[in-house]
């Protein structure tokens, strides 16, 4: 993960990777199945035709600079499931948790806050 962890920031020298890194240091990853969705680019789950037929809300969020799920794919996804609101992260790759942590956690929480039932 050392490797791929910079791709997923909008900015692959970022400070903040290596503070990520020491905090996510117990997670314990499957290199095989990495390899295997990296090796099939990341593909080969198609729900697009059933996105539809979601009933709850849904926060679709990506950063502008996300290279993993790309502000065109996060607009077709929030263009497809009927309760949906999207937020796009200026400042963010695909690490918007801890790119623009702050504003993140405040995004959820006030979608969540919305959507109680």
């Amino acid at each position: 993960m050392h490797d791929q962890i910079p791709f997923h920031f909008g900015n692959p020298l970022d400070p903040r990777i290596a503070e990520y890194e020491e905090r996510t240091k117990e997670t314990v990853y499957s290199p095989a199945m990495l390899r295997h969705f990296a090796q099939a680019e990341y593909g080969g789950i198609e729900v697009e035709n059933r996105l539809k037929n979601v009933t709850q809300p849904v926060l679709v969020c990506t950063g502008q600079l996300d290279r993993v799920c790309t502000v065109a794919a996060a607009e077709a996804m929030a263009k497809s499931l009927p309760k949906s609101e999207l937020v796009i992260f200026e400042k963010s790759g695909h690490m918007t948790f801890v790119e623009e942590n702050e504003l993140y956690v405040k995004t959820v929480r006030d979608f969540l806050n919305r959507h109680r039932n």
